[in-house]
């Protein structure tokens, strides 16, 4: 009987168990390591924490090892935080998992899990997988309304998407060399010699994946706002330079480091990111300029996958045409190649345009 009440737990949180909750089961610990032996029919993922079956963990029970470890109050946040709110532009989540807990906890980072105490607990959220919970085929609302009852199979503790990302990024040391500001290596590296170096590979990597929550209306802008606020000062320049990028309108990093490059301008004036078309609705110029009936579209659909069709495109621009405008396409190979020959082109259309308009 007491078997079947541990089975039971750990069926409820994916095939796993602690020891304290096995004990409770009425499991001895004779029979525990009796489980849990080379051969047995369990294993221990982690001390104290053990797996009801003796194959590799899955993706699922990785991210539940990491919350039964960590306690209670545990939620799921860095880059597995990113990647399960559905973001594409993410630093990769490897084998390792973050969680965020209280202050006051007193777990450890241990194996694959670092854990991370904040003194501003984040609001505790659920990812859910759908393809594989609950065989009863309750509706997915009903099943996290039965989460105050204990865990279930599949519905994983997570913190919001913003959260996520600015605790992602934050967190410097934990990331790729791209996505970190400064070199790690003293004597320097590729990137240091031959390429755009460490700060600007970072603030374009950062400066995506916050686009992408917002662009993808996994956050809104004032929770992102209040995520950045809140950022400590150490690792937090990049966020608040993105976030101020993302609040004067642009919505992906090629976008930005356009706005980038007009900011160096003598001639150009601050455009409209992202509004609609004066006069007009239904069209929402990357960047127009209102005086000189100039807009500029940023053709970075493999950047950040927020593009038209092609099809959808040309109907746009053919929109524009009609309608008086003119389009400057602009790729960001060459905003990141040759800057100044597109500033120069940029300038030229606006002044030219501006001659005739009143």
């Amino acid at each position: 009987m007491s078997r079947e009440r541990a089975l039971a737990v750990a069926k409820s949180q994916d095939g796993l168990i602690t020891r304290k909750q096995a004990l409770a089961a009425g499991l001895s610990p004779d029979a525990i390591r009796h489980a849990i032996r080379p051969g047995g029919p369990w294993s221990s993922v982690l001390p104290g924490l053990y797996s009801a079956s003796n194959g590799p963990l899955t993706t699922i029970q990785r991210l539940r090892a990491a919350v039964l470890h960590s306690g209670e109050d545990a939620l799921v946040t860095g880059a597995w935080g990113c990647d399960l709110a559905g973001l594409r532009y993410g630093p990769p989540a490897g084998d390792e998992v973050d969680v965020v807990v209280g202050w006051a906890s007193g777990r450890r980072s241990l194996g694959f899990v670092r854990v991370h105490r904040a003194r501003r607990r984040p609001e505790a959220q659920h990812w859910v997988d759908d393809t594989g919970i609950d065989d009863s085929g309750r509706p997915i609302a009903d099943l996290l309304d039965s989460l105050d009852a204990g865990p279930a199979p599949g519905v994983i503790p997570v913190v919001s998407a913003a959260h996520a990302v600015v605790d992602t990024v934050v967190r410097t040391a934990l990331l790729p060399p791209s996505w970190r500001p400064a070199c790690a290596r003293r004597d320097g590296c590729p990137d240091c010699w031959d390429g755009p170096g460490h700060r600007v590979l970072a603030l374009r990597n950062v400066r995506a994946l916050m686009c992408e929550v917002v662009q993808r209306r996994r956050t809104s802008l004032p929770v992102l706002r209040t995520e950045v606020a809140a950022a400590p000062h150490r690792g937090g320049a990049l966020v608040r330079h993105a976030m101020r990028d993302i609040d004067a309108g642009c919505r992906s990093a090629p976008e930005c480091e356009l706005r980038d490059l007009v900011r160096t301008s003598r001639v150009l004036p601050e455009p409209r990111w992202n509004q609609a078309l004066p006069g007009q609705r239904g069209i929402y110029p990357d960047a127009c300029w209102e005086r000189a009936r100039l807009v500029a579209e940023v053709d970075s659909r493999s950047f950040h996958g927020f593009g038209d069709a092609p099809e959808r495109t040309e109907q746009r621009r053919a929109r524009y045409a009609a309608l008086g405008w003119r389009v400057l396409p602009l790729s960001p190979a060459r905003l990141r190649g040759e800057p100044q020959e597109v500033l120069r082109e940029i300038e030229s259309a606006y002044l030219s345009g501006g001659s005739v308009v009143p």
